[in-house]
């Protein structure tokens, strides 16, 4: 009962909040966001004793711009990053009440509500998108077709963490507004806003209408009554800049010269008895640490040269997502989970869905002679892996439709099959490699 009253006497600003243009309440010196920014201190606000570093502004704000350019083509001009900024403001503050407030309700959103969203009659439009064309028209084979893709696990994770932040804030605003008591007196004052009318006659008078020379205004008048309205005219500060932006990457000679002096660092290994972990804490970005981890949560960098690697060596430096890698394998162990990695060509379902003979024709084509790389970057249909001659990386049991998995984990590496049939469409699948080790691992990041 205290908690559905804590709720009610929340529910008049809470409502509005989660409904839309949410009520800002902040800790904030007494300088607008602008002047905040421009000093860059480590904190720029506070949302009820929460603190909203700089970085964490920077970020969304750099976020947001992206956003606007891709969908625009254009940079955004400087006359409207006042306004982005603002709005990026906002927005961060609105992320924090609503996060404090689900969290003092307890409120949480499991996979399996996640899984009933993407796969559900009506997945996200912000992601649905992607799959429309047109006229209009969802391709849902297509887009299931990625989302159970495992080189889109990374982009999936994303998309679901943004389905549980909706789900949290539907499920927030529930919340609040069934235990909204709408009294007798509130319907009455809603009804009278609504009903009473005015009758009024008026007229209209367009100033354009009287001439100028009409209308004295003297220099004192003028004077008066900027006196009195000064605040109308105040400016904002301003300044006008000069930069050079560069790219946060590295460029080729950064990235050799790394390269040459991890090299450098993995030969003195080899020959030094020092332990592994003392070079991890003089040149490794990551703290230390030793994991026994699947070869699927290896970057795919360095999944090759992983399943090559005896006990007890080092290798790299290897080219990942994550940077240059050197691993040093402690120990190689047999894993419950075995795991496969496969190629396919995806040819979709036509209005004969027992008709596989495009996909034989491909199948035809392959086994005459045919590279499958080839045939895969000229023929399939899957987006996600035709590019890379239809390498779908690896994978374990439960990543793929029943149809597509059964296949691979029986099939024989090299071995090119005939068309399987799944509700994605027909797969000529190629195993390229299997594995049941895990690996203990150090390395350098």
């Amino acid at each position: 009962m205290a908690m559905m009253a804590k709720m009610r006497s929340l529910a008049p600003w809470f409502i509005l909040s989660v409904g839309g243009l949410f009520v800002l309440f902040m800790v904030l010196s007494d300088s607008r966001i602008s002047d905040i920014i421009g000093k860059r201190s480590n904190d720029v606000g506070s949302v009820n004793g929460e603190k909203i570093s700089y970085q964490e502004f920077s970020d969304m704000l750099e976020q947001y711009r992206q956003y606007q350019q891709q969908q625009t083509g254009q940079e955004i001009p400087e006359s409207q990053m006042d306004m982005l900024r603002d709005n990026v403001w906002e927005s961060l503050v609105s992320q924090k009440l609503i996060a404090q407030k689900i969290e003092e309700f307890g409120i949480k959103v499991t996979n399996d509500e996640i899984k009933d969203v993407l796969l559900g009659p009506n997945p996200p439009a912000s992601v649905t998108r992607f799959f429309t064309d047109s006229l209009g028209n969802f391709n849902r084979q297509a887009y299931e077709s990625a989302i159970f893709n495992p080189q889109n696990k990374e982009a999936m994770k994303q998309v679901e963490e943004q389905v549980r932040q909706q789900l949290l804030q539907q499920k927030l605003q529930n919340t609040v507004t069934a235990s909204v008591m709408v009294s007798e007196s509130d319907i009455k004052q809603k009804f009278v806003e609504q009903s009473t009318k005015i009758s009024a006659d008026y007229i209209f008078i367009d100033a354009n209408t009287i001439p100028e020379a009409q209308i004295k205004v003297t220099d004192s008048e003028i004077e008066n009554y900027y006196n009195k309205h000064k605040e109308d005219y105040k400016i904002e500060e301003q300044r006008k800049l000069k930069y050079v932006l560069f790219k946060k990457e590295a460029s080729k000679s950064d990235t050799s010269e790394i390269k040459d002096n991890l090299t450098a660092i993995v030969n003195k290994m080899k020959s030094d008895t020092s332990s592994f972990k003392s070079y991890v804490n003089i040149y490794s970005e990551q703290p230390y640490s030793k994991d026994t981890v699947e070869l699927t949560r290896i970057p795919q960098g360095a999944q090759d040269a992983i399943t090559k690697a005896a006990k007890g060596s080092i290798i790299g430096p290897l080219a990942t997502t994550e940077g240059f890698i050197v691993y040093k394998i402690n120990d190689v162990l047999t894993s419950k989970n075995p795991i496969v990695r496969a190629s396919h060509i995806l040819i979709p379902l036509g209005s004969n869905k027992d008709d596989n003979s495009e996909a034989m024709k491909i199948y035809d084509r392959i086994i005459k002679g045919e590279s499958f790389e080839s045939a895969a970057k000229n023929f399939s249909k899957d987006p996600g892996s035709a590019a890379k001659g239809g390498d779908l990386g690896w994978f374990g049991k439960g990543a793929m439709v029943k149809e597509f998995e059964n296949a691979c984990f029986s099939g024989t590496i090299g071995q090119v099959q005939k068309p399987v049939k799944s509700q994605f469409g027909w797969h000529i699948i190629k195993v390229t490699g299997k594995s049941d080790k895990k690996f203990v691992v150090e390395k350098i990041v």
